[in-house]
Parts: C-alpha cells; structure tokens; sequence
C-alpha cells in the first residue's frame, strides 16, 4: 500500500527530530583528556565522571603521582552547566632530589565550576564557552607536601567541527590564580599558571574517535608576568570512545620541552617525564 505524502514527511520529520536530540542529548562528551569542548549538558541532564590521571618520571630516583577525580555535573539550562569535585592523591617518591620520600593516598580538597555555551558549533557554525572553576586542594601535587591551595580558574573555550561533524578541533586558554600556604614555613605565595590545551580528533569508525593533543603551561611567580617560574610542553595521541550510555577518553602526553632545563632540554623538577588521563563518563 501507497504511503500517504504526509505521512511519509511526518515520518521523515520525526527521524530527523530523533536524531537531533540523540546528537545533543549528551552534548558534553569529552572527546579530549585535557582540552575541554564547548558544548553543555541539556537541561535536567547529569553526568559522573572518573578521572584518573598519571604523573610519572623525573631526572632521577622513583616518580609516580596518581590524582583521583569524582566529577557530578548537572544541566541547570540548556546553556549552563554546573559540576562539583572530590580529589584524592596518591604519590610514590623514592630517591628523587628535593624531594621527601613517600607512599601515601590521601584526600586532596574538592572544588565547583560553572560552564556557559555562547555559541554551538552544531548550531552556530562554531563552540565558544566560557568556564570558571573555584577550588581547594590539601596537598601539593608536586611533592606530596602539606599545604592550603586556593586556586581560581577561568577559562575560555573554542570548538570548530568539519566533515559532518566527524573531525573536532578544540582549543583552551585558561589561567589559575593560586594562594598557597606552606604548613611547616607559615608563609604564603601566590602563583599564576597560564595554560594552551589543543586538541583534534576524528571519527574512524562508528563511536570511535582518535587524534592528537598538545598542552603548553607556564607559571609565574608572585603573579608577576616579569617572573616567569617554569614552562613545559606536552603533546600525544588520544583516543574516544561512546555509545548511548557512557564514554571514555584516553590521552597520553610525553613531556617534549621545559624550562628551567633538568634534563634533556625538559623540566623534571618541576613537570614529569609523562602524563596519562583516563576519563569515563556516565550518562543519566
């Protein structure tokens, strides 16, 4: 039997309505471990999300720093996210100069952030977000030592999609503003950290996504911008995964350069050899 035209364009209509809110339905999935993208969760929607990321290497001795991650995120509109964190860390220190021996895990502080889409690069041709993250922290993640960091992170974000979608490009600018107290020196110092995190990926298969991503940080003591600190640049592959209801996302980042140099043109004092993050996300 003939379908009537209507019938068939109601059809028609409906797939495509379909399709449009399962594109969208999780639109914060994190296709980088480091980079974030542009896109918000829908309103009424939340997500958990593990993250586990590896710190490992130094120019001497026994390096390895473990930082746990448990991220809640919620959709409060269509535009506006909020997410709330609880961070333990884990090091293994043996024979590393300037550094104490170690082998603990412990609770490391938690901290909130607010993210807005101002544009949707499935809408508006390209993503731009604007993020800001307060937070504390226990312990240092460099040395394991006991001290009170405040920190506030903003950050500005831009996704660019191409191929129907199956390429992503995404770039981050984001600064830290740190207050640390040393427990044992009673004193305070402040820092400001300025990061670039880029990232490109692409769909080779249905649900699967790999590519590359590189970050550049630096720190600048006393927050004076004539006072640089540290640099290092990291840069790896990555690769994604997700179906209806969750993701993962692995990145592997080797450190390439750094500066004030330890090693091989790298800083080992301040940054590790290689960092890893595994993210998994879950959707409800």
């Amino acid at each position: 039997m003939k379908q009537p035209k209507n019938s068939l364009l109601t059809g028609i209509l409906a797939i495509a309505t379909f399709g449009m809110v399962s594109s969208s339905l999780y639109a914060d999935e994190n296709y980088f471990g480091y980079t974030y993208g542009s896109e918000t969760l829908p309103k009424g929607h939340w997500e958990i999300y593990q993250w586990v990321t590896v710190r490992v290497g130094k120019a001497d001795g026994t390096y390895r720093a473990v930082d746990l991650q448990t991220e809640i995120e919620y959709g409060f509109t269509d535009r506006l996210q909020g997410s709330f964190y609880l961070n333990a860390i884990k090091h293994d220190i043996s024979q590393v100069s300037d550094f104490s021996d170690r082998d603990q895990i412990r609770f490391n502080g938690l901290q909130g952030s607010l993210k807005y889409s101002l544009k949707s690069p499935y809408k508006d041709g390209y993503g731009l977000a604007v993020y800001l993250e307060p937070g504390y922290k226990r312990f240092s993640g460099k040395d394991g030592e006991r001290v009170d960091i405040y920190f506030l992170e903003p950050k500005l974000i831009i996704q660019k999609n191409f191929l129907d979608d199956t390429l992503i490009l995404a770039a981050n600018f984001s600064g830290e503003f740190e207050r640390e107290h040393h427990r044992e020196e009673k004193n305070w110092e402040s820092e400001l950290e300025l990061q670039l995190s880029t990232g490109l990926s692409y769909r080779f298969a249905p649900n699967w996504y790999a590519g590359v991503e590189a970050l550049a940080t630096s720190a600048f003591e006393r927050m004076h911008f004539d006072e640089l600190g540290e640099y290092a640049v990291f840069a790896g592959p990555n690769l994604h995964y997700a179906n209806k209801n969750w993701w993962a996302t692995l990145t592997v980042l080797p450190q390439l350069s750094g500066w004030p140099e330890t090693k091989g043109q790298r800083d080992l004092q301040h940054f590790e050899k290689l960092q890893a993050r595994l993210k998994v996300g879950v959707n409800f």
